[in-house]
């Protein structure tokens, strides 16, 4: 008797957890209408639409769809939405002139002459093209785009990422970064925003101080303005030229390494040393 009021209560709970699954699915499958001024049903070439104005507000993925007008599809699940659109999801702002939402695909299509994509630590990228899945909040662009950060550095490249769950930038193609003192050109760059930390993949060139090199990748951590640059790094400046495999360089002492095949020749004082380290 114990077993089979155990296994009841057992199955009565799994029933529970299942009900309680389908439900929470089924309530993020609905876009609900928040807000707005006017909503009403329109025929838009044989199809129904609902035809919302605003200010109007949505919610969909606990994300906040803001516009002034609004065409719904009810049927292919598609919302074109027009005029000061934004989305708000937790900390980060999406802005566009409008945007086509795909309500089964959780992808928010942004098209206009400035689409900004601002996080929480304030860095702010613009593009014309950017897709958001607002139930992964994963972002891309193509077509080029360019980051600035609350410093006013910026990145720019033809293709990006954005993942706001890791607070991470990726930028791929043709891809440059500025500041007051320092030009990278890379194939592909990684900006870790909390850390504040900048990784280099594939062919690098910089500029940085008195300073030219050339690598096959690296990091820059902007916290103590150390760089780290590996694979068949040269390096020259005014005064000095250099080879190395790994070249590790501390900015606010002034302070290098280079080791594994090392050469380094003085131009001024006309020397040549050669070394491990």
């Amino acid at each position: 008797m114990r077993i089979t009021c155990r296994l009841t209560i057992l199955i009565s709970a799994l029933l529970a957890s299942i009900s309680a699954f389908a439900q929470q699915e089924q309530a993020d499958s609905l876009v609900v209408l928040l807000s707005s001024k006017s909503a009403q049903m329109v025929d838009v070439e044989g199809a129904s639409d609902r035809k919302v104005v605003g200010p109007a507000r949505c919610m969909h993925n606990d994300t906040y769809l803001l516009c002034d007008t609004a065409l719904w599809n009810v049927e292919t699940k598609i919302i074109e939405a027009w005029g000061n659109v934004s989305i708000l999801q937790e900390e980060t702002v999406l802005t566009s002139e409008k945007l086509t939402y795909l309500i089964d695909e959780d992808l928010a299509r942004f098209r206009g002459h400035i689409v900004q994509l601002v996080d929480k630590d304030s860095n702010m990228l613009r593009t014309r093209f950017l897709d958001y899945n607002t139930k992964d909040s994963i972002a891309h662009f193509q077509r080029g785009g360019a980051m600035m950060d609350k410093d006013g550095s910026l990145i720019e490249s033809q293709v990006g990422h954005y993942y706001a769950k890791s607070d991470l930038f990726v930028f791929k193609e043709r891809v440059e970064m500025f500041s007051d003192s320092l030009f990278f050109v890379t194939d592909s760059l990684k900006y870790f925003s909390q850390k504040d930390i900048i990784e280099f993949d594939g062919k690098t060139n910089g500029w940085y101080d008195k300073y030219a090199i050339a690598s096959g990748g690296g990091w820059y951590n902007r916290n103590n303005e150390t760089f780290f640059f590996d694979r068949s790094v040269h390096v020259i400046s005014d005064e000095n030229e250099g080879w190395s495999e790994t070249l590790f360089y501390d900015r606010n002492q002034e302070y290098t390494r280079m080791e594994r095949r090392v050469e380094v020749v003085d131009t001024v004082n006309k020397s040549i040393v050669l070394g491990g380290k």
